[in-house]
């Protein structure tokens, strides 16, 4: 039967372990960083690029969309004042809306466009600065 030994005690410092700097080591970790650093650097400027582009012809079809729609809100303004300047239907929102009646035919002159008389030119007095 074996007796456990005793180990002697064990006094442990807890110090900061000292190390002297490689500058060696230290030249080639940057020298490491830079190369990546310029390696990377055409990519980043390309993606930079490629964004840009991107973002621009999101921007031009968004106007071409916005163009189109555009158009199409004046086509359709276009037939609606068409269709109100039409003479039937500005006929029927007389009778309907004025509660106006044809004239009868004893009342109606018909004037040929040469007797018309011209209408009077009115002259806009100018708006300049004011002498002092």
């Amino acid at each position: 039967m074996s007796a456990f030994a005793t180990e002697p005690v064990r006094r442990w410092r807890n110090n900061a372990v000292h190390r002297e700097v490689d500058h060696r080591h230290a030249r080639w970790v940057w020298k490491v960083v830079l190369a990546v650093a310029i390696a990377v650097t055409p990519f980043a400027i390309y993606l930079l690029q490629t964004m840009s582009f991107v973002q621009s012809s999101y921007a031009i079809e968004e106007l071409r969309l916005r163009e189109a729609r555009l158009f199409e809100a004046e086509r359709r303004l276009r037939v609606a004042k068409a269709t109100l300047e039409s003479l039937p239907a500005v006929e029927a929102r007389a009778a309907d809306e004025l509660r106006l009646e044809h004239a009868p035919a004893s009342r109606v002159i018909v004037v040929p466009p040469g007797e018309l008389p011209r209408p009077a030119q009115s002259v806009a007095p100018t708006r300049g600065v004011p002498s002092r």
